[in-house]
């Protein structure tokens, strides 16, 4: 589950891994792509390619036939694609990467123009995925590490910095990021990583010894020999890698360097661990956070005790999970958790989050105050529930972790619900009361998101805030009961519009005018004779074009939620993502606003809500959550009005009960989870300002200049050095404000400076330099 947008990577490494997974992932519904095609006109890339394959055992490369080695010719991919080489294709679930260098996007498009030899590639555009940017160009190395979208250092875009970072990139691959950020990085930075590094080229053959030796020629390996001895005290030739991981086993001196440094990419020296898993420790007083053996015990200690507390009473049960809490937390600290072998610890902190809120059931004084009390924090509860789910990983992992979430979450969620339903049924037709409708308003686009409960809302909040923009969050009231017939027309202008009909089986009111039921594209036509503006959710958004503000229709978590039950939590990021880049491109487009309502909540449960008895002769529709009541037959349920017509009954099961079996997702009833739902009224916020010089162009002695920025008032002028406090003395052509699309045309007047090494500067409004470019005056470009 996201917790609101990433997290910086910590290395080149682990931001194309997030970047690959992005561009693989697929809604419900969609099938996965064949394979991830990651074209490389230029061939870029190829000197991470190497340190990738370690990393990235999916990953396979064009070129001539080392199956070792992951390569193959264009048959050959096709082959591992198709899965008909047994022992070479990736496991079933993983997408193949193809690495294509020298192969451009262009190439594989040309269809019956493209080269005979990538023919059998073709299709797999269609039937897989790209790796390429949002604007549909391939990654280049430069817009992957200055890109938000990639690793979004600053990085100058001189030809000596260029060539520096080319040179560094393998180095880069699993250097640390952190110490790389906040600067604006030059040629200098670049050459300092690619210094020689005892340690990496430690580690480097500790992982892979006959690799590293393969790639040192004599001299350089006499070197390492000689470093090894002095730095580490011992001789890789003589005492072999098993030596060596005994040494970083029990540490020491500059062995604790080693360790720090493996701690920090494990999954790039994999050699390094199968070394720590063959050493053997000499004493008791050996760090435990660098055995694995010692992990993988507790590790199964851990699944024993979450075990046994799947069968506790409800308090036992809280109260053991956070003492195994105690116990096991560190363990999310040590490395055999970045490497995947401590899944449970790792599961265990959305656990005890669950054990420890579940322990206060929200009990308000009234409808109101405990509605207010869910929305102020109390949703956290579900989401530790949804996060605790998702951690789980193999069918395995999922069975336990599903058994332990039910104990601690099912006696909280149901005497939470009890009250709520008591509370509703003492203040009578106050519930009803609560419900309000949404107004069109100028500027503002309504955004309908189906199912949109309030973990997930918050989801999206954080999300949204991440990427700069400003959110206010509050909370409605759906009305009863909480299906898509009923609550959607009340969160849409056309509320007044609607009415009760004389057929309540559906759970639909009729339009007033044509007395039909309300229908989706009954509702849109409504809204769009009212002077709503409908903007499509899947077409390219334009600003608003009239007064009376949009409306949109997008998410999918209330289908996915039917269909999928339990597992539907691997899909809330997905649609989180979707409907935050869904509001980013309405703002950009020109909407002032975009309020983001929903029309109820849900319940969710693994292993299923407990099954409620409802004869079916006392009501005329019944639904997992609801029912309406035939005449005056009286069901011994609780009962409440039906939101469009007081006079027709809605039967509703009690606590999280359901009238259909073994349903472990479902809404339409009374209960904090369906009835309090979200609504978000999101804004641009004070972004931070960004310029980057995209272009200079000489034509004789006038220099235009292209910037990339999301602010105005900016200027750009020509100067000898960009640094001096008091530019006067330097400066080549006045500065010249930006136009709106970002260009200016810059003058040289004096001709003697025609060949003279100068810096474009970007200006803000008091005068200081937000990006700068080398480039020579009247230079042929």
């Amino acid at each position: 589950m996201s917790n609101g947008g990433h997290r910086p990577w910590r290395s080149l490494l682990e931001a194309l891994e997030g970047s690959f997974a992005a561009a693989v992932r697929s809604p419900e519904g969609v099938a996965d792509p064949a394979a991830l095609l990651w074209t490389d006109a230029d061939g870029q890339w190829r000197p991470v390619i190497a340190g990738l394959r370690e990393a990235i055992p999916q990953l396979y490369t064009l070129g001539s036939l080392d199956p070792v080695n992951r390569i193959g010719p264009v048959i050959w991919l096709r082959c591992v694609v198709d899965r008909t080489l047994p022992g070479i294709a990736p496991a079933p679930g993983v997408i193949p990467i193809l690495y294509l260098a020298g192969v451009s996007r262009q190439d594989l498009r040309a269809g019956g123009d493209c080269p005979f030899a990538l023919q059998p590639l073709v299709e797999l555009q269609y039937r897989g995925a790209v790796w390429h940017q949002r604007n549909g160009r391939d990654w280049t190395i430069d817009a992957f590490l200055t890109s938000d979208q990639g690793v979004g250092l600053d990085v100058s875009l001189d030809a000596r910095t260029r060539e520096a970072m080319l040179r560094a990139l393998p180095i880069l691959l699993t250097e640390p990021l952190d110490p790389l950020r906040g600067k604006r990085l030059d040629a200098e930075d670049f050459d300092r990583l690619s210094i020689g590094d005892p340690i990496r080229d430690l580690l480097a053959w500790m992982s892979s010894p006959d690799t590293f030796q393969g790639r040192s020629d004599a001299g350089r390996w006499e070197t390492f020999r000689t470093v090894c001895a002095r730095e580490f005290g011992f001789d890789p030739e003589r005492d072999g890698p098993a030596a060596a991981g005994m040494a970083l086993l029990h540490g020491g001196g500059k062995w604790d360097e080693v360790w720090q440094r493996f701690c920090e990419a494990p999954r790039v020296y994999a050699g390094t661990a199968d070394l720590l898993r063959e050493a053997r420790p000499r004493d008791l007083l050996v760090d435990r956070a660098r055995q694995p053996q010692v992990n993988e015990s507790l590790e199964q200690q851990l699944g024993d005790g979450l075990e046994a507390t799947s069968g506790l009473p409800h308090r036992e049960a809280c109260e053991r999970i956070l003492a195994l809490e105690s116990g096991h937390k560190e363990r999310r600290k040590w490395v055999w958790a970045e490497l995947g072998e401590s899944p449970l610890a790792v599961a265990l902190e959305p656990l005890a989050r669950l054990a420890m809120l579940a322990t206060s059931p929200l009990v308000g004084g009234s409808l109101e105050s405990t509605a207010a009390d869910y929305a102020t924090d109390g949703w956290q509860c579900d989401r530790a529930a949804l996060e605790s789910l998702a951690a789980a990983k193999s069918p395995s992992e999922t069975g336990l972790i599903s058994r332990v979430v039910r104990a601690l979450y099912e006696p909280w969620l149901d005497k939470t619900a009890r009250h709520f339903q008591q509370l509703a049924t003492e203040e009578g037709t106050e519930l009803r009361r609560l419900v309000s409708g949404v107004p069109a308003e100028s500027g503002t686009c309504i955004l309908f998101a189906d199912g949109l409960r309030f973990d997930a809302g918050g989801i999206l909040q954080e999300r949204l805030e991440a990427l700069g923009l400003r959110v206010r969050m509050t909370h409605r009231i759906s009305p009863l009961p909480t299906v898509t017939a009923t609550a959607k027309p009340v969160v849409s202008p056309a509320y007044a519009s609607c009415e009760a009909g004389s057929d309540a089986t559906g759970f639909a009111p009729v339009l007033a005018l044509s007395k039909q039921p309300v229908t989706a594209s009954r509702l849109r036509d409504e809204l769009a004779r009212q002077g709503v503006e409908i903007v499509e959710s899947d077409a390219k958004i334009s600003g608003p074009q009239g007064d009376r503000g949009g409306w949109t229709e997008l998410g999918r978590l209330d289908e996915l939620g039917h269909s999928l039950g339990a597992m539907l939590v691997r899909q809330i990021d997905v649609e989180v993502e979707t409907i935050a880049d869904w509001v980013v491109n309405a703002l950009n487009a020109g909407w002032t606003r975009v309020r983001i309502v929903t029309d109820h909540g849900w319940l969710l449960l693994p292993g299923g809500l407990p099954k409620v008895d409802l004869p079916a002769y006392l009501v005329t529709t019944k639904w997992a959550r609801c029912a309406t009541v035939r005449g005056e037959s009286t069901p011994d349920i609780p009962t409440f009005a039906w939101h469009w017509d007081a006079h027709v009954r809605i039967a509703s099961p009690p606590g999280i009960g359901s009238f259909i079996a073994g349903m472990e997702y479902a809404h339409g009833g009374v209960s904090l989870q369906e009835c309090v739902v979200p609504e978000l009224i999101v804004e641009r916020g004070q972004a931070a300002v960004h310029a980057k010089i995209s272009e200079v162009q000489w034509r004789g002695m006038r220099c235009r200049v292209a910037v990339d920025t999301n602010a105005t008032g900016l200027s750009v002028e020509l100067r000898k050095n960009w640094k001096k406090a008091d530019p006067e003395p330097d400066r080549i052509a006045a500065p010249k404000a930006l136009s709106h699309d970002g260009q200016a045309s810059l003058v040289v007047e004096q001709d003697r400076y025609e060949g003279t090494a100068a810096m474009v500067v970007v200006l803000d409004s008091a005068g200081r330099a937000l990006d700068h470019r080398p480039t020579t005056v009247g230079e042929q470009t």
